[in-house]
């Protein structure tokens, strides 16, 4: 088995380093500004980051983990839901 390159494991640190800065912000707002908040904004930004990482890895040639993969899709449906389907509910 071949061992990532460098800037392989760069891509994916920063991919993971970027979810954990959007949930540790948003964890850190305070509730009036989460209320005025769009719901299908966090799972669209995760989303937005687990499949353009995806991409980016794969048009490189590199391997990405199912994981990604799926991971970004359910956090898409989840933006589809929260927009279209469900848009007043309180939470997902």
């Amino acid at each position: 088995m071949a061992r990532k390159s460098f800037a392989e494991a760069r891509v994916e640190r920063l991919t993971w380093a970027l979810l954990v800065l959007i949930f540790a912000v948003i964890y850190l707002l305070s509730d009036s500004v989460l209320a005025s908040m769009p719901k299908w904004l966090v799972p669209l930004s995760g989303a937005v980051i687990l499949l353009g990482s995806g991409l980016f890895q794969y048009s490189r040639r590199w391997r990405v983990s199912p994981i990604t993969w799926i991971a970004g899709v359910i956090m898409l449906f989840f933006t589809f839901v929260s927009f279209y389907i469900c848009p007043n509910a309180s939470s997902l």
